[in-house]
């Protein structure tokens, strides 16, 4: 068991009472965090969802053709030249 370890192991058992305090703003804090959290959340599974309904496998992938050629032509023509 290394320093660190035993260090830790030794303040955990030996602690007595904490007097602390916790204000009204640390509540406030502290469900701000777990709102955000949730809504960082929520955002990463809507911009990631077809991706894992794809991964998995409850739906097939979509390959998007992409012709290069045909967009060159309609910005030359855009362009007037």
């Amino acid at each position: 068991m290394n320093f660190l370890t035993f260090s830790t192991l030794v303040l955990l058992v030996t602690m007595n009472s904490a007097y602390a305090y916790l204000d009204p703003g640390s509540g406030s804090v502290i469900l701000q965090g777990i709102i955000a959290a949730l809504g960082a959340i929520a955002i990463t599974l809507k911009l990631y969802w077809h991706r894992l309904l794809c991964f998995l496998g409850l739906r097939k992938r979509v390959e998007y053709s992409h012709d290069e050629h045909a967009d060159e032509n309609d910005h030359s023509e855009s362009r007037g030249g």
